[in-house]
């Protein structure tokens, strides 16, 4: 994910200075499986980073006031149980249906 479609879904990342960042998802696909990892320069930047993405992961679930980008019952599902996971200056977002807890808990395991 990059450019417009990286500022769109993620307003304001593509501004923090990062040593490391990737952001990958499926063009296509009914099922959630998105990841966003970043070592950012600051944990000041860490910090706005983490927020950046919480908000897309409240967006994707939405709310009374606001129906989500996640239309579909398990697409909001997916979203629901999406982490924003921070250490230090690394943050990760990570929404994935089918690998949610795996994919979390190795990003945990490089901090332990």
């Amino acid at each position: 994910i990059e450019g417009e479609m990286l500022e769109s879904y993620y307003p304001g990342l593509g501004e923090i200075s990062t040593k490391q960042f990737i952001a990958k998802m499926p063009m296509m696909s009914s099922v959630v499986n998105e990841m966003v990892f970043l070592q950012c320069e600051t944990e000041e930047d860490a910090a706005k980073a983490a927020e950046i993405l919480q908000d897309r992961i409240d967006y994707q679930v939405g709310d009374e006031n606001n129906p989500g980008g996640a239309w579909y019952p398990e697409s909001i599902e997916a979203w629901k149980q999406g982490q924003v996971i921070r250490q230090g200056n690394y943050v990760a977002m990570v929404a994935s249906a089918e690998h949610q807890t795996a994919i979390s808990e190795a990003f945990n395991a490089l901090f332990a």
